[in-house]
């Protein structure tokens, strides 16, 4: 018994400790729907050890952001089965509405944590901000005039209203007659 209690008292002051065996059950338990609090209440740990915790280990930091982000997938993900869950059988009719309210508070609340935990993912606001690019029209001109000197078969569409006939290429086959354009 006197071990147990020894290795408690280390753990919560030995960062190994608490990442090794702790940190895994708290960042399971963020990844699953709880808070900071939540887990380290639930595993009997004060919540400024905790934080301290994040504060000296990079490493561990980066597995509570991911798990912040996982956290706010899953409290999206639950908001589907919030709104299909139906009342329970044996509540009294005068009490039907209370228990629509509380789901449409539970509901609400876990939107707006998961558009706070993962904005770009659940967020409302649609990011439609423009780049200003700066467009230089003799730049424009000069990489045109640079595609047209690679070209070399250029030969100029002949319209019906500017056709010459030349009566040596006519066929006598041909029933095809080519009408001369107006001269106006």
């Amino acid at each position: 018994m006197s071990q147990v209690i020894e290795k408690k008292r280390r753990g919560l002051h030995n960062l190994a400790y608490t990442e090794r065996e702790i940190w895994p059950q708290i960042l399971e338990r963020i990844s699953s729907g709880q808070s900071l609090v939540g887990a380290a209440k639930s595993l009997q740990i004060p919540y400024a050890q905790a934080k301290y915790h994040l504060r000296q280990n990079e490493d561990l930091k980066k597995k509570y952001y991911l798990a912040i982000e996982e956290r706010g997938d899953y409290l999206a993900d639950e908001l589907v089965d919030l709104a299909d869950e139906m009342p329970p059988l044996d509540l009294d009719p005068a009490l039907i509405n209370a228990w629509v309210n509380r789901q449409r508070l539970r509901i609400d609340a876990r939107k707006w944590s998961a558009s706070k935990l993962r904005p770009k993912m659940w967020g409302e606001k649609i990011d439609v901000s423009v780049t200003h690019t700066q467009i230089s029209i003799v730049q424009a001109l000069e990489q045109a005039e640079a595609r047209l000197l690679n070209v070399t078969d250029i030969k100029p569409n002949d319209t019906k209203d500017n056709l010459i006939i030349d009566q040596s290429t006519i066929d006598d086959q041909s029933s095809e007659i080519v009408p001369k354009p107006k001269n106006t």
